[in-house]
């Protein structure tokens, strides 16, 4: 009977060893989450389902995060008001990442009006424009879906960082993507971009390392963490909101 029971416990642990390296099994809580087209922290495009990691768990650097499930929106360094956001408004990319379509879509549902929503736009055209909304992030295959090669989009980034430094106009750095979103090439668009930000918000677990947080204490300005690409509509919502 005892032979038995072993044997039978034996081939428990097989099928359970089986199904983990299948994706049956739980991945350890303090992985990074995987991040697809929706964003990280397993948030969605709103109006979607959207499961959530736990964002409080960080393994990669000393950074602590400061969002959670409980403490979605946190805002840093002062404070960004409607005030701070006049018009006419563009959404744009460097990077030509998806992320800069999620950005429409989340200034659609807050029902911002009066915003040209304009991927590639020129450098020219930021004289155009009160406030400059930048979605940072680069994709290879956006890249070559708007026929853009990385050094001509890295010069086009260039161009706009020196038609805006010296403008008016306010700029916002918005990187939606998260950690999927990090790495040296979209790294390149964060570092050129950021010391123009007048306001940065983040999907904070792109921010593990402390690029962007550090940014805006560097600069002086302020930063808004958000626990995913969801939860954008918030501050969004104070800034454009109907």
């Amino acid at each position: 009977m005892k032979k038995k029971f072993a044997a039978l416990l034996a081939l428990a642990l097989v099928a359970s060893v089986a199904l983990t390296a299948c994706g049956g099994g739980s991945a350890p809580a303090a992985s990074t989450p995987a991040a697809g087209p929706t964003g990280t922290n397993g948030g969605t495009m709103p109006g979607t389902s959207q499961a959530v990691g736990d964002a409080s768990i960080n393994t990669n650097s000393d950074y602590t995060f400061r969002t959670s499930d409980s403490n979605r929106v946190v805002t840093e360094n002062g404070t960004f008001t409607k005030d701070n956001v006049p018009g006419p408004v563009l959404v744009t990319s460097v990077g030509q990442s998806a992320d800069v379509s999620m950005l429409d879509a989340l200034m659609k549902k807050v029902g911002a009006a009066d915003y040209t929503f304009n991927s590639t736009a020129a450098a020219d055209e930021m004289a155009n424009y009160g406030t400059i909304i930048i979605a940072c992030g680069a994709s290879s295959k956006g890249l070559g879906a708007a026929g853009i090669s990385q050094e001509d989009e890295l010069a086009r980034a260039q161009a706009i960082v020196d038609a805006v430094k010296d403008s008016d106009a306010t700029v916002i750095v918005a990187h939606l993507g998260g950690a999927s979103r990090r790495g040296a090439l979209s790294d390149q668009f964060n570092n050129m971009m950021l010391p123009c930000a007048d306001y940065i918000m983040v999907v904070e677990d792109g921010n593990d390392d402390g690029l962007f947080t550090d940014a805006a204490t560097d600069n002086g300005v302020p930063i808004t963490l958000i626990y995913s690409i969801a939860d954008a509509v918030t501050p969004l919502t104070e800034l454009f909101g109907a």
